[in-house]
């Protein structure tokens, strides 16, 4: 398994269009690339405390790919096919996508059955 971060900046003015394409786009990897076994996409939550305060207009991917040819089969394939079409939605860096990514490795910890299920666990939690 290989797990990423990544950040990208919505342009002001653009957060609603931005946000419907970016759920297209969960839909689209959730439907054709089953390579993709977890795929999730964030913005920050105001209504708590952050430390520092994330930048209002932030997209948070937190994801996990099969191997690296999965991730660049995505890259080069699905997801470049949706960038072409929404690109003019985001921060660019001469002419390309800005992202800030981070490649991990996780050393421990687990993930529920709840998170993939959207049931709650025994504990009564989401």
């Amino acid at each position: 398994m290989l797990p990423i971060i990544a950040r990208w900046t919505i342009l002001e003015g653009k957060r609603e269009p931005a946000l419907a394409a970016l759920r297209e786009l969960a839909r689209e990897v959730e439907d054709k690339e089953p390579f993709v076994p977890m795929y999730t996409i964030h913005t920050p939550d105001f209504t708590q405390t952050s430390y520092p305060t994330p930048p209002a207009n932030e997209v948070i991917f937190l994801s996990v790919f099969d191997s690296h040819e999965a991730f660049e089969k995505h890259f080069k394939g699905l997801f470049q096919q949706w960038l072409d079409k929404y690109k003019d939605l985001f921060l660019v860096n001469s002419g390309n996508l800005f992202v800030v990514s981070e490649w991990l490795h996780r050393e421990a910890g687990f993930i529920r059955q709840s998170m993939v299920t959207g049931k709650a666990d025994s504990t009564g939690r989401k």
